[in-house]
């Protein structure tokens, strides 16, 4: 009578191969990422590259249980490795004083319900091997019976073996967090091209000129309407559209009665005042080149005339949703007759993603 399943010696033999290579392999793979309670992926644009990837490297070195996988380029790092949960926000304080922060995503499982998932299979397992088992130790059965039944119970034994280890590994990831983390220096994308982000966020814009030389009879010393302005990248750059009227009005013919301006611009956020990231007072400078149409009470003699505005400008509202800005800059006509025209120029926008 066999009282224990006989297994062939060859068969033995690969299930000792199995369990002590590939199960404690499986304990150390970072690829299933659900064996942690946390998730977080991080992409990071710096504009100093080399400074930032020591930054992170020293951090990884210092906090990270173990690593999985680091890659790195003249300008850009990957890694993913497992850090203690309490650490993340220490990760985040460095990511935000590295540079621009492109992606910060964090998923975080019950690894209670896992485990008690995976316990529940173990169970199941361990009644279908009894069941099994059992049935072997009948006397009458058949020879291929016999060994169906003694594969179906060696496959019993190593699901139950990888359910086992598969357990330890969640366990033994409590309170711990898998990290992907991309590092690009600022004047990439991943894919190595220049890095534009497009946006729709339409909206609208007051301006304010005023004169440096108003000629009685000509113009008017101060000029004021609206514009719609359309910004179309984070960059941030844009097209505004709009009508100026003088304050004050005159009767000659030459006289200048409406500016029709026409202008794309584009906004520079300087390296050492946040480059953007607060959601208030951030500092940029400007540029606008465009033209204008110049109206005069007579119809005869309008024109279209060049011109560039160069200006430094404040956000003073900046949400994923919203920006509220405003800017000074100088008004400057390429025209024979700039010296007439030229002045400050003032501007307060109101831009919405739509």
């Amino acid at each position: 009578m066999h009282l224990l399943p006989t297994f062939p010696l060859r068969r033995w033999a690969a299930i000792l191969l199995f369990s002590t290579l590939a199960l404690p392999a499986l304990a150390q793979s970072g690829n299933d990422q659900e064996l942690f309670e946390t998730q977080k992926r991080l992409s990071v644009g710096v504009t100093k590259f080399a400074e930032a990837r020591t930054a992170v490297n020293a951090f990884i070195s210092r906090r990270a249980a173990w690593v999985q996988k680091q890659e790195e380029t003249p300008d850009q790092l990957t890694a993913e490795f497992v850090l203690p949960t309490r650490a993340l926000g220490g990760l985040d304080s460095l990511a935000a004083g590295l540079g621009f922060v492109l992606e910060n995503n964090l998923n975080a499982h019950n690894l209670t319900s896992r485990l008690q998932e995976l316990k529940a299979d173990e169970q199941d397992l361990q009644a279908q091997l009894a069941l099994a088992t059992l049935e072997l130790r009948n006397p009458r059965l058949e020879e291929p019976k016999r060994q169906s039944l003694q594969e179906q119970a060696a496959r019993y034994e190593t699901r139950l073996r990888e359910l086992r280890q598969r357990q330890q590994v969640v366990a033994s990831h409590a309170g711990q967090a898998y990290v992907t983390l991309r590092l690009y220096d600022e004047v990439t994308f991943p894919t190595g091209n220049r890095k534009v982000s497009f946006v729709n966020m339409p909206g609208v814009e007051y301006g304010y000129l005023r004169l440096d030389n108003p000629k009685p009879g000509l113009s008017s010393r101060a000029y004021q309407g609206y514009a719609i302005k359309y910004m179309f990248t984070r960059g941030k750059s844009y097209f505004n559209l709009g009508v100026y009227k003088p304050l004050e009005k005159a009767e000659e013919p030459e006289f200048i009665n409406e500016l029709f301006v026409i202008n794309f611009g584009q906004d520079f956020y300087p390296r050492n005042f946040g480059r953007g990231r607060r959601k208030f007072l951030n500092l940029y400078t400007s540029y606008q080149v465009g033209g204008f149409i110049l109206n005069r009470n007579s119809d005869e003699d309008n024109e279209f005339i060049p011109n560039l505005n160069l200006g430094l400008g404040i956000e003073l509202i900046k949400t994923r949703h919203i920006l509220l800005d405003t800017k000074a800059s100088y008004f400057v006509p390429l025209h024979d007759h700039s010296r007439d025209l030229r002045g400050i120029l003032g501007q307060a926008s109101f831009n919405f993603v739509f």
